[in-house]
């Protein structure tokens, strides 16, 4: 009798541990902000770029799920986040003039890379003075938020270079591989480069219970890639650190 009731029992036993691992896991959303070269669809129809390479590597470490990776418009990724379609968006800054409390979103603890902004202007004109960087109308990636004073918006690296080129904007602010890149390519000669600032390119998270349970999962993924020395070796194809030249000094 009391051995038929373990037969019974132990098979309801692995089935509720199934059940249970199940439950347990959590699949999480990840929206990724579409930015050349770091976050693109390639020619096969599949996301790739470093950015995209990040991910998968969390996705390696992380055991109690699956990351699934989706890739829109850096602004509309925010706006993702902040209809719940998304569990976290990166890359992106936390304001630096705004207290982190009264943003929006949270971020996740452990950042991924510093990453280096440059303001790009026209080499035949005047270089902008940083003390008076409001007083000039100054193009960004729509969607990057960390500035004190007005900007505009549009919507990639090759438009804010060549509309710095045609003199529609004063300047151009971005970060350097981008727009870098694009310069390289089609060995653009007529840009002034000057570092604007650097920045902590973080993970953004929704606030409240479920924002600080998708901290624990991306910081402690982060810290894992970090000792393993992976995140490095990702993150040096993303951004580097700043890179003193100037592409109208540049033998083309």
């Amino acid at each position: 009798m009391n051995r038929f009731r373990w037969r019974c029992v132990l098979p309801a036993l692995l089935i509720g541990l199934i059940f249970q691992t199940s439950s347990d896991a959590m699949d999480l959303n990840a929206h990724l902000g579409i930015i050349p070269p770091h976050a693109e669809t390639g020619v096969d129809g599949q996301p790739r770029g470093g950015f995209v390479e990040l991910v998968r590597a969390l996705d390696e470490v992380y055991t109690e799920g699956r990351i699934i990776i989706n890739l829109y418009p850096v602004a509309r990724a925010s706006h993702n986040l902040r209809k719940g379609k998304a569990d976290f968006v990166l890359p992106t800054i936390p304001h630096p003039h705004i207290p982190l409390e009264d943003q929006p979103y949270a971020f996740a603890q452990e950042p991924i890379v510093e990453v280096s902004f440059v303001l790009y202007t026209r080499a035949d004109r005047p270089v902008l003075s940083m003390d008076k960087i409001g007083n000039y109308r100054i193009d960004v990636v729509r969607g990057t938020d960390i500035f004190s004073f007005a900007v505009h918006g549009i919507g990639d690296f090759q438009q804010g270079i060549l509309r710095v080129i045609a003199g529609r904007s004063d300047g151009f602010i971005s970060e350097q591989e981008g727009a870098d890149a694009f310069i390289r390519k089609n060995k653009v000669k007529n840009i002034h480069r000057t570092l604007y600032a650097t920045f902590n390119a973080s993970i953004m998270i929704p606030k409240g219970p479920r924002g600080k349970e998708i901290d624990r999962i991306v910081s402690q993924a982060l810290r894992t890639l970090k000792e393993s020395g992976k995140l490095r070796k990702i993150t040096d194809t993303i951004h580097r650190p700043y890179s003193d030249w100037q592409p109208h000094r540049t033998d083309w």
